[in-house]
């Protein structure tokens, strides 16, 4: 694992702040990931389809649903870019 510096002139004042920001940043992650799935499962069950079926390309898209299979497509990608910046977030460690 690499390592990254922060120059500060008062450690002691800095270190809570560094922490206390990731930690925010954690939990702001996981809310709008839990806001996202809630998303994604309102509607897979409004199209009748799954996640599954969609990323596979086997619905049969029309004027009826495409808009929703749109915003569908949208918040299954905004959910693999929140995982994977959580997955980064919880590997980062604070070292003194």
């Amino acid at each position: 694992m690499n390592t990254i510096q922060i120059k500060t002139p008062s450690p002691e004042q800095s270190l809570p702040l560094v922490k206390g920001a990731l930690e925010m940043e954690k939990k702001l992650t996981r809310d709008s990931l839990a806001i996202s799935e809630g998303r994604i499962a309102s509607l897979v069950r409004q199209l009748g389809v799954t996640v599954e079926q969609v990323l596979g390309g086997v619905v049969a898209r029309g004027e009826e649903n495409e808009q929703d299979l749109l915003d569908l497509e949208g918040e299954l990608e905004l959910r693999r870019t929140l995982q994977d910046t959580l997955t980064h977030l919880e590997q980062l460690e604070v070292c003194r």
